[in-house]
């Protein structure tokens, strides 16, 4: 397998400096470091990396994913390491593309050592050259309290985070207040939380989403 030839993309200028200098630490050869996604089409083209370290998350216009995607059409055998806080990428948005196969998705809270990352950049080379018998889906654990809601129920999840009233999240769904009051429910009682006011509840969903994309507690 050859060695890599990296590009990094994170919007996060501390957080990009510090990967890059443990990678290079580590023996990783990266020709190139941005922030942006402008930035990174145009150093995907002009270096022709064999991995790309991508954060989910790249602020407004497209994200990660828009990006993995658009790389590995441009060369089907590059390595492809998504390095996010987002335990799972619908937290993040609505319809976002899928993962595309073979690549490593890693959490930040995950990774306590640098060698993780390193291990997972040549995997992800080794799944994207064919090098193993079977395509391999994406390495994606999601945590368990949301592995079995829907889209729907992700979504609400996310909208009830962001402060959002019954009455919005059903104007922004198209759907009834009513409808959203049972999604709402079943939301509470996949994440385990007890019956308690609207307001309490909605508390703990807040939390539970804040802990499952890296923000803290709040």
């Amino acid at each position: 397998m050859n060695s890599p030839r990296l590009l990094v993309i994170e919007d996060d200028a501390f957080t990009r400096t510090s990967i890059v200098g443990a990678l290079i630490g580590n023996g990783i050869e990266v020709i190139d470091s941005v922030g942006t996604s402008a930035e990174a089409i145009t150093s995907f083209e002009k270096h022709s990396p064999n991995a790309v370290l991508l954060d989910l998350d790249l602020g407004y216009g497209p994200t990660g994913l828009d990006l993995a995607r658009a790389f590995r059409l441009r060369n089907p055998n590059v390595g492809l390491v998504m390095l996010t806080s987002y335990t799972d990428p619908r937290l993040l948005r609505s319809k976002l593309p899928d993962i595309p196969a073979g690549t490593e998705y890693l959490v930040k809270s995950n990774v306590n050592e640098i060698k993780i990352v390193s291990e997972a950049i040549a995997q992800a080379m080794d799944n994207a050259s064919g090098a193993r018998s079977k395509s391999r889906q994406p390495r994606h654990d999601i945590p368990r309290d949301i592995q079995g809601m829907t889209d729907i129920q992700i979504e609400t999840l996310r909208m009830v985070a962001q402060g959002h009233t019954n009455s919005e999240i059903a104007k922004q769904r198209f759907v009834s207040e009513k409808a959203v009051e049972q999604t709402i429910a079943k939301i509470a009682k996949a994440l385990d939380i007890p019956a308690a006011t609207n307001q309490n509840q909605r508390v703990h969903i807040a939390r539970v989403f804040f802990r499952l994309t890296g923000q803290g507690n709040m």
